[in-house]
């Protein structure tokens, strides 16, 4: 239970960026337009269109890197339901602090039972406690994708939980301009990324993240909704992820404490008595 709890709590707590709330924006069903993978030879006459494109992707990564959120330290309290094939459960409570490039901790909760998992991770490093079945895990970073099962290093993590985007690059290609939202995609060297970001201010509204080797068959969807600005910082409290490789999870999560920039502690031990793996 722990691992897969613990899994899907890392997965789930995503967020978006900054800007002041103008309207409230319900979580919305994903929907990227359909990928053309075909290559066209360019002739003279798209020199300026194609120009025309290039400048319009350069200002469109701008803006929406103009969004990240920079901070020294946050803390999150928020609820969570998450189903599988297997299994559902409802109002697991996690509280999760963070102090940038150094610590993120998290504890996860279920009502009667109180609290029943512990992490703490930093860029070399994850240790967790399973209380329910008294077990430490101690893991290298670079050796922790079996309690995580997520390719993702410290930064990716910290960027996930903090709502600035994931494997974001510069190669973006596949543009579709509505006047509501942009579509894009973009790869990177193990992922092809596709966004959606709302037309008038560069927000996210969703992602997907899918790995290049498609005999894993891995992908990440995230949906943003019911922002709040917070002291110049626009945070999404209503968030949807859904995992997919040889099975599926669907995980919604609901924010309803955020802080930013206040002293915070980080208490982890490992009670005697515990194994560890």
């Amino acid at each position: 239970m722990m691992k897969q709890t613990l899994a899907l709590i890392v997965l789930g707590i995503v967020s978006t960026g900054l800007f002041s709330c103008r309207h409230s924006r319900q979580i919305a069903g994903t929907s990227f337009p359909v990928t053309d993978t075909t290559h066209h030879q360019a002739s003279a006459a798209d020199s300026a269109s194609i120009a025309a494109a290039n400048t319009f992707n350069k200002e469109m990564l701008a803006k929406l890197r103009g969004n990240y959120i920079n901070f020294t330290t946050f803390s999150a309290k928020l609820k969570v339901d998450f189903e599988t094939e297997a299994k559902q459960m409802s109002g697991i409570n996690a509280n999760m602090r963070l102090h940038k490039d150094s610590i993120i901790w998290i504890s996860v909760s279920v009502p009667i039972i109180g609290e029943v998992a512990r992490a703490i991770i930093t860029p070399d490093s994850l240790k967790a406690i399973d209380k329910f079945h008294k077990v430490a895990y101690l893991r290298d970073m670079n050796n922790a994708k079996d309690l995580l099962n997520i390719p993702f290093d410290f930064k990716t993590l910290q960027d996930l939980i903090i709502g600035n985007p994931i494997y974001l690059t510069d190669s973006v290609y596949q543009v579709v301009k509505t006047p509501s939202v942009i579509s894009f995609t973009c790869d990177s060297t193990m992922f092809t990324s596709l966004f959606n970001v709302f037309a008038d201010d560069y927000v996210l509204q969703q992602s997907k993240v899918m790995d290049k080797d498609s005999t894993r068959r891995r992908s990440i969807e995230l949906t943003y909704g019911e922002y709040k600005s917070l002291d110049k910082v626009k945070f999404a409290t209503l968030r949807r992820v859904f995992v997919e490789e040889k099975n599926y999870t669907k995980i919604n999560m609901e924010f309803n404490k955020i802080d930013f920039e206040q002293p915070l502690s980080f208490p982890f031990t490992i009670p005697s008595g515990y194994s560890r793996e």
